[in-house]
């Protein structure tokens, strides 16, 4: 296939993760990426040269492997000299300090934590590793709030993923509060897979999104207007998301998505453990060049729904809550921002 200009690809450095909510597709397998592995995706991203390249640190949780995402970290500033590169890195920020914000600072990474809002809500899913361990789950909250005021305190960009619940759905206004009380502009509003959501969850989420709009009015008046634009990208963001967890679009029409597991495998979609074997393109030990990897003709979510990898109650649920989240979002954007397009720049990562 002819090279694209542009690459999502994103590193999974490990299936491990130190914690264990309730709602997680991804598999916790003790397998982590090694050194001669992040050479190799080095090499490969090297030979994709003009494209541009958005790279996301990816796990399981990555920052068990500190060293290994610095090692990629340091190969990306030899490679990047003659294209523009954005770094991504996806936690549950445990393993967070001042001193790793700083790196995070300094290399230009847009963060993205998993905190569901104040510790009442997000322990209600997120465990510890011994789910038994209510003491030790709450500790841990209190690390990745930790981790998520340090990399504000360092002027990181940082979104927060909130994922939502039939249970926790009622609390999702006063969670956004909290979070947006903490600094942050980008909430990642991701309603919860696999888990029931009956029509009374939808009708209170939908009175909680409604809801959303006259918070973000009260802050866009106490704010500079030059954050508005953050906001604004963040909205536009979420809509597009929703669209293709619905399953109409590709993920990024306009580049070439590629995930590369701990153990090699690459494929043209994120994975879960349902969906992992059918998106499997091929191994970075086999090939030289990434225009080499077939296409991948439909996304994860739309796989999802072709081969109901789902039970088809779950399936009917992913569409009711993204479309209703992607109607609501959308509303709020006409609202906020009323003489502003709709245009979505995905060129910035």
């Amino acid at each position: 296939m002819a090279a694209p200009t542009r690459y999502q690809v994103s590193v999974t450095f490990t299936d491990e993760c130190n914690m264990r909510c309730v709602y997680c597709t991804t598999a916790k397998r003790k397998v982590f990426i090694t050194p001669q592995r992040i050479d190799r995706v080095l090499h490969l991203l090297e030979r994709t040269a003009p494209a541009s390249l958005d790279l996301n640190f990816h796990g399981g949780e990555p920052t068990l492997v500190w060293e290994q995402v610095q090692r990629l970290n340091a190969g990306l500033h030899r490679i990047g000299s003659d294209r523009r590169i954005s770094r991504n890195l996806c936690t549950n920020g445990t393993h967070l300090d001042a001193q790793r914000a700083a790196f995070l600072k300094e290399n230009g990474f847009d963060v993205r934590v998993s905190i569901d809002g104040r510790k009442s809500t997000h322990t209600r899913f997120r465990f510890d590793r011994d789910r038994r361990d209510l003491d030790r789950s709450a500790a841990l909250y209190d690390r990745t709030l930790a981790g998520l005021r340090a990399l504000i305190a360092a002027d990181v960009s940082t979104a927060a993923n909130m994922v939502v619940t039939a249970e926790t759905v009622g609390a999702l206004l006063s969670n956004a509060v909290f979070l947006i009380r903490q600094g942050l502009i980008h909430l990642v509003i991701s309603p919860v897979v696999g888990m029931p959501w009956p029509d009374e969850a939808l009708v209170m989420f939908d009175a909680q999104l409604r809801g959303m709009t006259p918070i973000w009015q009260k802050w866009m008046q106490q704010v500079s207007p030059r954050r508005h634009e953050d906001l604004r990208r963040s909205i536009l963001s979420e809509i597009d998301r929703a669209a293709y967890c619905i399953g109409e679009r590709m993920n990024q029409p306009d580049a070439r998505i590629l995930v590369i597991g701990p153990d090699g495998r690459i494929f043209g979609d994120e994975p879960d453990v349902r969906t992992d074997k059918a998106l499997v393109i091929g191994h970075i030990d086999e090939i030289e060049d990434l225009t080499e990897l077939p296409a991948l003709p439909r996304t994860a979510f739309q796989l999802m729904y072709d081969r109901a990898f789902y039970a088809p109650h779950v399936l009917r649920d992913v569409r009711r809550t993204h479309r209703l989240l992607r109607k609501r979002l959308t509303e709020m954007y006409g609202v906020l921002f009323p003489h502003q397009p709709m245009v979505i720049d995905r060129s910035a990562g």
